[in-house]
């Protein structure tokens, strides 16, 4: 990081820590007037026992009714003590102090609000939820607004609280993704105690984003935050990103429950090995060619069930089949087992060392 930079990052701290510290002064002084209002209720409540030989309930309905301003007139100082220790102690500090704690108040409630937009707040109450570590460095907005969708559309989550932990939103939140529910709290996992202040040990799911989908130096990244992640003692489902795929065993020993490649364009992959560990596995092999892959066979085939295909298709050892190409050129995924089907071409999950037959082949299978 260049000077500049560093002295943006660090005038960037400065005003945080000024802001947390006012926040604190705001709590206390809200306190201590709270307390010196309750000491001159009950001093003037006292007072109207004595010099107005009320009962303690009338007494102390006289003394917030005066200090309130309501004055209902039902009862009220006639003495000259009882009156000027009304005129002292409510009316010259009473009032005032309560101005002042409304004002307080209304300035905490401020400083609270600008807290909570940028990421300031500690979500303590906050439990069960999904905590989202990192964000990426490129298209961030676009990826966090698919992602959060995708949660939000999937049954088993869709009830689920997010919150993201990241340095990348120091002003807040996009507006769309607040309105979503979306909270965050700004800071990197890195950091001492930034895991804590995110609640990591009541949440239900963390996910680990590398922060670079294109350097493998992210996931230097992704492991110190698990370690840190364990050392918390944090029971939530890990599931983290490895741009190389010779660091997978590694972020599994050091706690991972799941691990998935940075594939930005499809965040489906990463909410299905939240809800369904192992597909991940799956998924991932139907985007490349090693291993297991997904080819399409051209072959004419009718009245021919489901069933029959899948059952067929896997005696051979060819593979499984998982859709179909119709007259139509439409493709059916998941077909009903029984029904009698009409195809021009099938869609199957084949291995790295299978030799693929010919269509006619496997016309010939049928």
């Amino acid at each position: 990081m260049n000077s500049l930079g560093l002295f943006l990052k660090k005038k960037s701290h400065g005003r945080q820590r000024y802001k947390k510290i006012v926040y604190q002064h705001a709590i206390k002084d809200l306190r201590r007037r709270f307390v010196m209002l309750a000491a001159i209720i009950v001093i003037h409540s006292i007072a109207m026992v004595f010099f107005e030989d009320l009962n303690w309930w009338q007494a102390f309905w006289l003394t917030m009714t005066s200090a309130s301003t309501t004055g209902y007139g039902d009862i009220s100082a006639a003495t000259f003590w009882g009156q000027l220790t009304t005129i002292v102690l409510i009316y010259g500090l009473g009032i005032t102090l309560l101005a002042q704690i409304a004002s307080d108040y209304v300035e905490l409630r401020l400083i609270q609000r600008d807290m909570r937009v940028k990421g300031k707040m500690e979500w303590s109450t906050m439990r069960d939820h999904l905590l989202i570590i990192n964000t990426p460095a490129l298209h961030t907005e676009r990826y966090l607004k698919l992602l959060i969708t995708q949660i939000s559309n999937t049954p088993e989550l869709e009830d689920t609280p997010i919150q993201i932990l990241t340095p990348h939103f120091p002003d807040g939140l996009p507006e769309e993704l607040r309105e979503m529910g979306v909270v965050h709290h700004t800071g990197d996992a890195t950091e001492p105690g930034k895991l804590e202040s995110a609640g990591v040990d009541k949440a239900k799911y963390i996910i680990v984003l590398s922060p670079d989908s294109q350097n493998d130096h992210s996931d230097s990244i992704v492991f110190d935050t698990l370690h840190r992640v364990h050392e918390t003692g944090a029971s939530a489902f890990l599931l983290a990103e490895a741009v190389n795929d010779l660091n997978r065993d590694r972020f599994r020993k050091a706690g991972a429950n799941a691990v998935i490649r940075p594939i930005r364009a499809y965040p489906e992959m990463l909410v299905r090995s939240l809800i369904a560990p192992g597909t991940e596995q799956v998924l991932e092999n139907l985007f490349r060619y090693q291993g297991d892959h997904t080819v399409r066979i051209d072959v004419n085939l009718s009245n021919v069930t489901w069933a029959e295909i899948v059952t067929r298709l896997i005696q051979e050892n060819i593979g499984t089949a998982l859709g179909y190409e119709n007259e139509f050129g439409d493709i059916v995924t998941h077909p009903d087992t029984h029904a009698s089907i009409t195809a021009r071409s099938l869609i199957v999950l084949v291995g790295d060392d299978t030799n693929l037959p010919s269509g006619s082949k496997i016309k010939a299978l049928f």
